[in-house]
């Protein structure tokens, strides 16, 4: 899911100006209240603690197979079904099933089927059932909880309703683990099942789901015509992915050809008065799932179909074969290509195979935020790559370290903006340590392997398969940067000199942070005669490394594509045979509001241009503009941009040109 929706408030607080271009601006007030609601129940005692971990009694069985028929009415907000759960047990005899439901949902009855009446005992978010007889191993039960209830007022909302054009909207959105809120189940990430999903809504309202469309049923509830429409889900399945959008859709259907002759369903389900601009926005659906099958492999649910269907959410959710899509997305200029990315890639990251527990869903949502990057590298190549990795860098917006803290029991914790873009900066990272071909492979295997396909993995599953491909050990790789909060800085100098009829560079690099960090780190040399690029090992607090040269280096540069994330200042040579022509310093303070000093120094009388632009290329302000003399310079930049208006909170690039320098850096902007 795109930052889980509720990060979403914070991309709002930080976007400061009417005039930022934020792709959150117009977030739903559904998903605005679910948050107030959220933040109300935390500071009740009444609120159940809803850890990330099962209760003892559920990791004592398997469900497989679910049944939903709930009937949903959109004009009093309550709901009425039942739900069938098929249970296996896994360890010794089964005689108490605990499910999660919501104290908003109030069971009236359940049964063994077939069979007659089983007893039960309703306590704080879960239903207790009992079975005298017990369930051996290797058997299966099913269990039919008959129910009625009123959503809204769970705990953990997630079923919605709003409307759309005069008519009612129904959208469910239950990640992490707020199934429970709409429908009883073992509601935890790794517990997979497969699905028949029985949808009954009032005419003329057509529920989307997952899987395969079976048709409908005419059926009467509440005095009224309903529609009762039967969808099924034969891939394995976690609970927070199982979904309704019901709404007066109009479709849109193409066909994904992913081999000679072989065809699956695209269909998606929107707006009549948005069907024009969505035509244009999902062309890119068939390409999308062409280039992530190539990438990773075919698509995961190639015998059923992909689509979305829109709501009025602030972002993407998504469920498997059907991702909820914001209508506000759908602008007919293909502004959001990178939320439907994102959400499309979650098929293979997050549906496919879903992490085991949510301290691990960085292996979702990192890798779903670096598919963006990797689908605009393909589009536009790898200098589009380096600067939408570059906007992925907001240190002041991360809380914790990539690896989530299981103690803590609030949702919103689990989908800070750590996990999308520190997790997709981790994976961008291991592409440079392991090489291009290695990490490709590395995705293709995982995605194949059969310990993980249509299950659930965790972090240290996906490292062995990194060690395995790269042949040695990555602890020191993924514990420095899943685990630590700290920030990578290096400060590098160069110089060059003649010895003994040679050319030698002496590079020095420090690391400023308090705890060290191993990497790779590489360099980009030049000389009259041509670039070099090289690596050097850096893991100590203070490293020099000597390179001998056929001619005399003009510049060093550490990192010059930008793999590592870190922040890296170069100092000015402190002497040698060849000068470097000018230098750029790190502006200071930096993040920085409202105003921060460029620093730079020319060896000799120059022609000066010192600009800044938005992290998308667009001009900012012009600084310096014409000749300066040699030594040292500096300028401020108050944060507005060339008429004066305050820019946005964001990362910014300033780039120095004098003669043949050229050097940009980065600052950040926080309002």
């Amino acid at each position: 899911m795109l930052r889980k929706l509720l990060v979403l408030c914070g991309l709002i607080a930080i976007a400061g100006s009417a005039s930022a271009q934020s792709p959150f601006e117009k977030i739903h007030g559904d998903i605005l209240r679910r948050m107030e609601i959220a933040r109300a129940q935390r500071s009740s005692p009444l609120r159940p603690l809803l850890a990330p971990q099962p209760r003892p009694n559920q990791l004592l069985y398997d469900v497989v197979h679910y049944t939903i028929d709930v009937a949903i009415n959109p004009a009093t907000w309550i709901i009425e079904g039942s739900v069938t759960a098929r249970i296996t047990p896994v360890a010794g005899m089964l005689n108490l099933v605990e499910l999660d439901a919501d104290n908003a949902l109030t069971i009236t009855g359940v049964r063994r089927v077939p069979g007659d009446a089983l007893e039960w005992i309703r306590s704080s978010g879960l239903v207790a059932i009992d079975f005298p007889a017990g369930v051996l191993p290797g058997d299966t039960v099913d269990i039919e909880i008959l129910y009625t209830g009123s959503p809204g007022s769970a705990v953990e909302q997630g079923l919605f309703f709003s409307s759309a054009a005069g008519y009612p909207l129904i959208y469910s959105l239950s990640e992490p683990w707020s199934a429970r809120g709409w429908w009883p189940c073992k509601d935890y990430p790794d517990d997979k099942a497969t699905f028949d999903l029985y949808f009954s809504v009032p005419v003329p309202l057509f529920a989307a789901s997952n899987g395969t469309y079976l048709g409908y049923t005419d059926v009467t509830r509440w005095s009224a015509p309903y529609r009762r429409y039967h969808w099924r889900e034969d891939y394995p399945m976690t609970t927070y992915l199982a979904s309704v959008a019901a709404a007066n859709y109009v479709r849109i259907d193409d066909r994904f050809v992913y081999a000679p002759g072989d065809t699956m369903p695209v269909t998606h389900y929107v707006y009549p008065a948005l069907q024009a601009k969505a035509l244009v926005d999902f062309n890119i659906t068939t390409p999308a799932l062409a280039f992530f099958s190539e990438t990773f492999g075919l698509y995961p649910f190639i015998a059923e179909k992909y689509g979305v269907a829109l709501c009025p959410i602030g972002g993407g959710m998504e469920h498997q074969t059907l991702t909820s899509y914001g209508s506000m997305l759908v602008t007919g200029d293909h502004y959001y290509d990178w939320i439907f990315v994102h959400e499309l890639s979650h098929m293979w990251f997050g549906d496919m195979i879903t992490c085991k527990d949510w301290t691990h869903i960085w292996l979702n949502e990192g890798f779903a935020s670096y598919c963006e990057a990797l689908w605009f590298e393909h589009l536009q190549g790898p200098a589009r790559l380096r600067t939408y990795m570059e906007s992925e860098d907001h240190p002041y917006r991360w809380n914790g370290p990539v690896l989530r803290d299981p103690d803590v029991t609030g949702w919103e914790y689990y989908f800070d903006n750590v996990v999308y873009d520190k997790g997709s900066w981790v994976l961008h990272m291991l592409r440079r340590v392991v090489g291009d071909e290695a990490f490709f492979q590395i995705l293709k295997d995982y995605c194949a392997d059969p310990r993980y396909r249509f299950g659930a993995a965790e972090t240290n599953d996906f490292k062995a398969l990194c060690e395995a491909r790269y042949g040695s050990s990555l602890s020191w790789f993924f514990d420095e940067w899943l685990t630590r909060t700290d920030r990578l800085i290096y400060r590098y100098s160069s110089k060059c000199y003649r010895l003994n009829d040679e050319f030698n560079l002496t590079i020095v690099v420090d690391q400023l942070q308090t705890a060290l960090y191993e990497m790779p780190v590489d360099f980009r040399i030049t000389t009259a005669s041509g670039v070099i690029d090289t690596v050097f090992r850096v893991n100590g607090r203070h490293e020099e490394f000597h390179v001998a040269l056929a001619d005399s280096a003009l510049d060093a540069v550490l990192d010059p594509e930008h793999w590592i994330l870190c922040d890296k200042t170069e100092l000015a040579p402190t002497g040698g045979e060849v000068p470097s022509l000018a230098v750029l310093d790190q502006n200071y303070p930096n993040p920085f509001n409202p105003a921060t000093l460029i620093r730079f120094s020319l060896s000799e009388p120059s022609t000066v241009s010192l600009r800044i632009y938005d992290a998308t290329g667009r001009l900012v302000r012009v600084l310096v503009e014409g000749p300066l003399s040699a030594g040292a310079h500096e300028r401020a930049w108050d944060g507005a941009d060339s008429r004066g208006a305050p820019a946005s909170s964001g990362v910014y690039l300033y780039r120095l040109d004098a003669g043949s320098f050229s050097r940009t850096r980065k600052m950040i902007l926080i309002r």
